[in-house]
């Protein structure tokens, strides 16, 4: 905001010049500003409401992706479809549960494995079977924030406000600034993905550990002085750990300023910057799921997955080649990260099965 009124500092050509110098190197001239658009710059309301935006909409495509995750980890874990079944979920007054119940057993339609696999157990682990509970509650947080942040999109928010009535119009000293409103939904977003990131987490590890997963330990074709999906199995750990401490509310918080006229602060700021960062930290712990469950698909051969999982299995591996024994998995995480990131996952599903229901 300094630069573009010509004050500050900024480089230009490797040199550190005053921002009227940058600005005139550069050929720009320095913006004369109009009524308000000096607030307009370093107001914090907007930078709430802009940051709560981007995590939303990483958080809404990450809860998609973990219907994908998911289902491929039953998949390939033998669990039993069974607890998809529409009529337990019909008896759950939350239609995002059914939803996800939906998705997954449209994900793994014609699925070989699970077809085999049905029956190898009554019940699975809660990460397997409460898929459609826990997911269908986190999107269910998603959208009653989306409608926070798009009324707030749609407010006024400066101080003070000018009404074009009587002579010269009428300025009201209000209180539209606060951000209350998308803050609290921020840490709300905040706890609804360190839930998914915990349940993910969950099933990272049955993937990885042979007493759980009946496959082979950490998913190694050679195992013993190969440590396979172990270490990525520890990412995902410190990722959610990191997950947890962010996810603790801050708009709980309260330092009072202004010689004590701002006496109450929403904090709003900082609970939509935590927002944001835990979006990619959990999109992170989702590729190390989708990568330990396309290495687990291998070892079902001559078995086939579904379609859909096929297609899924196809798209990672034209960027990350089956493990046979250790190496350097961070290229590996960053590709399959940039799948989901960039929607390419979804998209691929979407394409297939149709909208994956939220």
């Amino acid at each position: 905001s300094l630069l573009v009124i010509g004050e500050g500092r900024a480089w230009y050509n490797d040199e550190l010049l005053p921002g009227k110098d940058a600005l005139a190197q550069s050929g720009l001239k320095p913006v004369t500003l109009g009524c308000k658009e000096g607030l307009a710059l370093i107001s914090g309301t907007p930078s709430v409401t802009a940051m709560a935006i981007l995590a939303l909409y990483n958080s809404m495509q990450a809860a998609k992706t973990a219907d994908i995750t998911g289902a491929m980890s039953l998949e390939v874990l033998k669990g039993t479809i069974k607890a998809f079944d529409p009529r337990p979920h019909a008896l759950k007054k939350h239609e995002e549960q059914a939803k996800t119940a939906r998705n997954v057993t449209r994900i793994l339609e014609g699925s070989q494995i699970i077809d085999t696999y049905k029956d190898h157990r009554l019940q699975d682990a809660l990460s397997l079977r409460c898929i459609p509970q826990v997911h269908g509650a986190i999107k269910r947080v998603l959208k009653d924030a989306a409608v926070s942040i798009e009324n707030e999109m749609d407010s006024v928010s400066d101080n003070p406000l000018i009404f074009p009535e009587e002579e010269d119009g009428i300025a009201l000293m209000a209180g539209n600034f606060d951000g209350s409103f998308v803050g609290i939904y921020a840490d709300t977003i905040s706890i609804a993905l360190a839930n998914l990131a915990k349940i993910t987490e969950r099933r990272i590890d049955r993937l990885v550990n042979h007493h759980l997963s009946e496959l082979p330990n950490f998913l190694v074709v050679n195992p013993g002085l190969n440590s396979g999906y172990m270490i990525p199995q520890y990412t995902a750990a410190g990722l959610l750990n990191e997950i947890r401490v962010l996810s603790h509310p801050a708009t709980i918080d309260n330092i009072p300023t202004c010689a004590n006229q701002e006496d109450v602060i929403s904090f709003a700021y900082f609970a939509s910057k935590k927002a944001y960062r835990i979006s990619k930290k959990l999109e992170y712990i989702l590729a190390i799921e989708l990568m330990t469950a396309t290495q687990a698909m291998d070892f079902h051969l001559p078995l086939k997955p579904s379609p859909v999982t096929e297609g899924v299995y196809h798209l990672v591996r034209s960027e990350v080649p089956m493990v046979e024994e250790d190496r350097f998995f961070h290229p590996d995480i960053e590709a399959v990260y940039r799948q989901i990131h960039e929607g390419e996952i979804v998209k691929l599903v979407e394409m297939k099965i149709g909208e994956i229901e939220f």
